[in-house]
């Protein structure tokens, strides 16, 4: 028996094509389980995605507390002049756990979310993929974009906007932490003043030395924390948007853009296959050209 002829008769150039899409997505398959899915988490730019998202959260912990400090020092200060102030810097906190609420999902995408995509959702992508080349059925091929665009963007969105965030915010940044120092240095000047027994001086000749300016009446003081009030309420803006509004634009670019890489690398190049005609067959095609329009 003449092998190679066997072998052409029964696998033409389109079954060569589906048989090396098909190790090629085993290969991924593989891969992703055996090889990523315990190299990529114990990576260094994965785990300096994990210290930064630890130190944000420190950050936003000490700014509630900042907030706290200020609104109780100023709710101590005499005859309530500052208790819309206090409690307008108290209601911040709400803000402070939203922001709270994300970091910890970030952290729990990057920890949790990157073995489970390279062990799951990639390989269940490269199942689908493979059952669209032996069944010829679109949804199965959508199915598989699907899943791999998820798996990706799992892996990709939350480091990469984390370092994106530090590289381009940095500035941004500073002046968050430089509203928490102050806003703890002005609670902790007032409350010292409060708590002194000192004989001698008033109230607002304490605050004057303490804030080393001149604090005539209880208007300056007032005038005081709410400018430290704007800067929280510009810190906060701050951390919503590198904390939660940058990852979600990272996430759509990135959405659109394997959608994009997908999309074109699934459309494979139509390959026509022309059988061989027979002398006698040959003849008929040729006096009967609608025939031979359907032959082929």
């Amino acid at each position: 028996m003449n092998i190679k002829k066997w072998w052409a008769e029964r696998f033409t150039e389109v079954h060569m094509e589906k048989l090396a899409k098909i190790l090629l997505a085993v290969l991924i398959m593989v891969s992703s389980v055996f090889i990523l899915a315990g190299k990529v988490p114990e990576s260094e730019y994965v785990q300096e995605t994990l210290q930064s998202l630890e130190e944000s959260k420190t950050t936003v912990m000490e700014f509630s507390g900042a907030t706290i400090a200020v609104s109780l020092a100023i709710t101590a200060l005499p005859d309530d002049f500052g208790s819309p102030l206090a409690n307008t810097l108290a209601d911040m906190n709400k803000y402070f756990v939203f922001i709270f609420a994300v970091l910890y999902v970030e952290k729990l995408i990057v920890v949790e979310g990157i073995k489970l995509s390279f062990v799951y959702i990639i390989p269940f992508a490269c199942g689908f993929y493979i059952l669209a080349v032996l069944s010829e059925k679109e949804v199965f091929k959508t199915l598989a974009v699907k899943l791999m665009i998820l798996g990706l963007a799992v892996v990709l969105v939350v480091p990469f906007s984390t370092h994106f965030t530090e590289k381009v915010c940095e500035n941004y940044l500073t002046y968050v932490d430089e509203t928490i120092a102050e806003a703890d240095a002005g609670a902790k000047k007032v409350n010292d003043v409060v708590a002194s027994g000192e004989e001698g001086s008033t109230f607002f000749e304490k605050l004057t030395d303490a804030f080393k300016s001149a604090v005539q009446g209880i208007s300056d003081l007032l005038a005081y924390f709410e400018n430290v009030l704007k800067k929280c309420v510009n810190s906060i803006a701050i951390m919503i948007v590198t904390t939660f509004v940058l990852p979600m634009i990272v996430l759509l670019l990135f959405r659109w853009l394997l959608k994009e890489l997908f999309s074109l690398s699934l459309q494979a190049p139509r390959v026509e296959i022309v059988l061989p005609v027979r002398q006698d067959d040959a003849k008929a095609l040729a006096t009967n050209p609608k025939k031979a329009e359907e032959k082929r």
